[in-house]
């Protein structure tokens, strides 16, 4: 596994809004997407970050320097799209 690459922190305000409201959202991976409620957001001994979601399949942490972008699904949601990790960007410094 690579190494954790640390997210934005205005990133993280988004993301911490999803959980305390319960966003449903539209979450983009370099292997696909999903459509979960932002649970809560966790920190590992390592230092990486996962954004724990749930959905029909049940909970699943996802990294948060693997998601590329969110969309809140929501209805009235404080904030629209927000790119984390851009699909060019390469991951190999």
């Amino acid at each position: 596994m690579q190494p954790y690459r640390i997210i934005d922190c205005h990133v993280h305000d988004h993301l911490e809004l999803a959980c305390i409201r319960g966003y449903q959202l539209l979450i983009e991976t370099s292997t696909g997407e999903m459509r979960a409620t932002a649970i809560t957001l966790t920190t590992q001994a390592d230092k990486s970050e996962y954004l724990t979601v749930r959905n029909e399949a049940g909970e699943q942490a996802i990294r948060l320097d693997h998601i590329q972008a969110i969309t809140p699904l929501t209805q009235g949601a404080a904030f629209d799209r927000v790119v984390i990790a851009p699909a060019d960007k390469s991951r190999e410094d």
